[in-house]
């Protein structure tokens, strides 16, 4: 065996080392460890060799034992081929954790490199002009800018250990050329002679430990697929983690009847509503409906012969009104002092502060807020999908394109089916992150003419375009120099307008929906910067410094907050009967939240935050928690009466996404008296304030929101932090801000974080299984004869779509890979035929001594 062959390709994949230690050592952008446990790194090292080691020595195996080169090359140029994929991936899936929060899996390349083909019709009603600037190299240029410290070590570090490659193969290949001029065949029988004995034992110890890291290599690789324990995913090759993204969550089925027998006792549904599976093993195990529906499922109920459906009265539907700002976590220095200290469930009083949010500081004055409210994942391909949805993200992959034909329990949908008409605007082209193939899916139902109770509705009329002059006119809004995305000042006179035109057309009630985008990473803004507060954004080094991030931060929010205002006031003077809600799509990840200034630090009993705590593992702000306010502007008095009475209140305990889409189900289900199933995993928030205020107990509840890495499971009123690859975190109050001094944590332990994890697995086997939800539940006409029947398993709303799959990403890189490896096929051939038969030297010699 030639072990220079086996050595070869570590060296090129050394610079992979790199990648891995910075996977270990480094924080993310959220200022979080990337990997719980540092010491790890030996193990990661060790398997990640082997592993490369593995396939080289089998690779020489095949070239000692089979001598048709034919066979071999094609084999070699596909684990060529092989060493520089499993160079991309681990280089991704460092950038990737560190930057999102999550490894590497083949559906981010779709996301943001290769773009998922369009499933629906995707033609934006209203066009304008382009974008200026390349969104790709923007985010790439900011992400080298953001961490140039961190960009430094890699490319250091990669031309050290290029430069010592550079070295060993001209080596390789100098040794290679000398033996070519010299008398091969006598240098390699004169040496196969003087070694024969040494060779032939070196040999067999060679094959022998060869054979051995094979067959270790192969048991590793099978223990990790068959086996999900944490350590060994914590430690395994970043590629053999991209490969396990594809297989679907495996349970045996009592496994699976403990999980949801867990699942249904940690979330008491209210009053009046079941579980609307009630099989022995039930395969819809998390959709609840009101009881009246889930006996048209379960005839055979105790309760059913003498349940009585609800007769409330129904009343006028108000409009609905959903603000999601971009990555939004208002650091403690923007919330009001009193919120910061006190320690209370509930607490009165506005949540933010003037100086930095006047309008969210006057809702909060007339509404209910909820500082501890969090997304269910991040970034905003996670955090949006999720608040849409109702599913909870992937532990190791990407809902957004993995579950494109899933039912899922889509909020716009359910508002259309209440009779809604609906807006979406949006600052960001569509394709950038996969939404096309959801916010586009009501164009289907028009184009297939599909039952509507078995298709998801969606959305009427969906928004982004940046405004050429005469829109821009039209809009009343200056045209600017564009960058990637459309920002706050435009989107925000887009939805007044499109909002306006939707009330008139249809004199429907309108659900609308506004992103917004400006305090996107990495705080920069997207608009010209004279439309900000007087600030040096600045760049490079400067624009590294912590405070200021801190003052881009808040000089954006405030940007955002001033655009929000417009909005309010709209809807406030020409929409009397709106339901408004404004919260963040997920956490601002990496803006330090500083301290409260005007909390005295040496006052031994002030309960001041600690931003030391930020930043250990898993003690972090940032990532989910966004917060939150509820409005109602109108004279609906059964409306009114709710809001009133919670006017000015602060909830502090932890809430998050699903909690405020099954509030506004709630309102908007009490006005129809359509009470329709779900599967979202979430409480009443007013129910939960009033239960507050008048000290009554919580229902219990635990919800759940992850990365890849991190992951938060909280209950009614306890938070826990940990990694999601190893029992390692901690357990908080459960109320923002969490780090605060003389704040009581405690580690959680190995039997918490099994459970945590069998709750995940549990969402995570339910949605790769198109097992969360199905649109049949939707089916109003078989709930009053009682013949509802459940849907059959698989059955999906996409069977009839015409799908449009594009090939040709496939095509290109099967045709390149293929034209390559024939011309270098063709390029032997000729070489071989030109060849001239070799001197036989040996003959030559003997000649010449018979003619002396």
């Amino acid at each position: 065996m030639n072990f220079k062959r086996i050595y070869i390709p570590i060296a090129i994949i050394g610079c992979t080392y790199i990648f891995i230690f910075l996977k270990y050592f480094d924080k993310s952008t959220s200022n979080s460890q990337i990997v719980s446990n540092s010491t790890l790194v030996i193990p990661a090292l060790l398997l990640y060799a082997l592993n490369i080691a593995a396939i080289s020595i089998f690779m020489e195996l095949v070239a000692k034992y089979v001598s048709k080169k034919y066979i071999t090359w094609p084999l070699r140029y596909a684990v060529f081929l092989y060493y520089i994929f499993i160079i991309i991936i681990c280089a991704f899936d460092e950038e990737n954790s560190n930057e999102m929060q999550q490894i590497a899996s083949q559906y981010y390349y779709k996301v943001y490199y290769f773009r998922s083909p369009s499933y629906y019709n995707d033609e934006l009603s209203i066009t304008g002009i382009k974008s200026k600037k390349n969104i790709a190299l923007k985010v790439l240029k900011d992400i080298v800018e953001r961490s140039i410290s961190h960009w430094i070590v890699i490319f250091v570090g990669c031309f050290v250990v290029g430069v010592f490659f550079i070295f060993f193969t001209i080596k390789y290949y100098i040794i290679n050329t000398k033996s070519k001029n010299t008398n091969k065949n006598y240098v390699e029988l004169k040496f196969e002679a003087n070694q024969k004995s040494t060779n032939k034992q070196s040999g067999k110890y060679q094959l022998f430990l060869g054979l051995a890291v094979i067959v270790i290599d192969v048991i590793t690789m099978i223990i990790f697929f068959a086996k999900d324990s944490d350590i060994i995913r914590m430690v395994a090759p970043a590629h053999w983690n991209f490969y396990k993204s594809h297989f679907k969550p495996r349970f045996s089925q009592q496994a699976y009847i403990d999980a949801v027998q867990q699942y249904r006792s940690q979330n008491q549904l209210k009053e009046g509503y079941d579980w609307i599976d009630q099989r022995e093993t039930p395969v819809f195990p998390i959709v609840y409906a009101p009881k009246n529906v889930v006996c048209s499922y379960n005839p055979q109920l105790a309760y059913c012969p003498s349940f009585i459906s609800d007769t409330s009265v129904p009343y006028e539907s108000p409009n609905v009104v959903v603000i999601i700002i971009e990555s939004f976590t208002p650091g403690p220095m923007m919330l009001d002092d009193k919120v910061v200290e006190s320690q209370d469930p509930i607490v009165t009083g506005p949540l933010y502060k003037e100086i930095y949010l006047p309008t969210l500081k006057q809702l909060s004055e007339t509404g209910t807020s909820f500082s501890s409210l969090s997304s269910n994942g991040l970034p905003t391909v996670f955090g949006w999908y999720s608040l849409t949805t109702g599913e909870i993200p992937y532990s190791n992959s990407i809902n957004m394109m993995q579950s494109i034909f899933n039912d899922v329990d889509d909020y716009p949908s359910f508002f259309k089916q209440q009779g809604y008409n609906s807006l979406y605007i949006s600052p960001s082209n569509l394709k950038f992150d996969g939404k096309h193939n959801w916010v586009f899916r009501g164009k289907e139902v028009v184009r297939n003419e599909q039952d509507l109770k078995e298709f998801p509705l969606w959305f009427d009329d969906v928004v982004h375009y940046f405004p050429n002059e005469e829109q821009a006119a039209e809009l009343g809004v200056e045209q600017t120099l564009y960058q990637s995305w459309v920002p706050d000042r435009i989107t925000s006179t887009q939805f007044i307008k499109y909002f306006e035109e939707a009330k008139t057309k249809s004199g429907k009630p309108v659900l609308g929906v506004w992103a917004t985008v400006d305090t996107h990473m990495p705080f920069m803004g997207y608009d010209d910067h004279k439309f900000y507060e007087p600030f040096k954004f600045g760049s490079g080094v400067e624009s590294m410094k912590e405070q200021h991030k801190v003052d881009r931060y808040t000089t954006l929010a405030k940007y955002a907050d001033h655009y929000i205002g417009e909005v309010v006031d709209y809807i406030k003077q020409n929409h009397n009967n709106t339901v408004l809600v404004v919260l963040g799509d997920h956490g601002a990840r990496e803006v330090p939240l500083l301290k409260n200034e005007q909390v005295d630090p040496r006052d031994p009993n002030s309960a001041f935050y600690d931003d030391s705590c930020n930043g250990q593992p898993f003690s972090n702000d940032q990532l989910f928690t966004t917060t939150s306010v509820i409005n109602y502007f109108g004279d609906n008095q059964q409306l009114k009466d709710k809001f009133d009475a919670l006017k000015k209140k602060v909830i502090k305990v932890p809430t998050d996404h699903q909690d405020m889409i099954r509030t506004l189900y709630d309102i908007v289900e009490d006005t129809t008296g359509k009470h329709l199933a779900s599967s979202r995993n979430g409480r009443n928030l007013l129910e939960l304030a009033n239960n507050l205020t008048s000290n009554q107990p919580l229902r219990t509840h635990w919800s759940l929101r992850s990365t890849t890495l991190y992951s938060e499971l909280a209950t009614e009123s306890t938070l826990y932090r940990y990694h999601s690859l190893g029992a390692y975190g901690e357990q908080f109050a459960g109320i923002y801000p969490t780090c605060v001094t003389g704040e009581i944590r405690s580690k959680i332990t190995s039997t918490q974080h099994k459970q945590f994890r069998t709750y995940q697995k549990l969402f995570d086997y339910l949605q790769r299984n198109n097992k969360q939800f199905s649109y049949k539940f939707r089916d109003e006409n078989c709930i009053i004869p009682k013949t509802c029947t459940f849907p059959v398993n698989g059955e999906a709303y996409n069977k009839n779509i015409p799908l449009q799959y594009s090939m040709t990403v496939i095509f290109v890189g099967a045709g390149v890979g293929l034209l390559i490896y024939f011309v270098d096929v063709l390029f032997h051939w000729l070489k071989q035929k030109k060849r001239v038969a070799p001197v036989d030297r040996n003959r030559i010699l003997r000649q010449n001594l018979i003619m002396e």
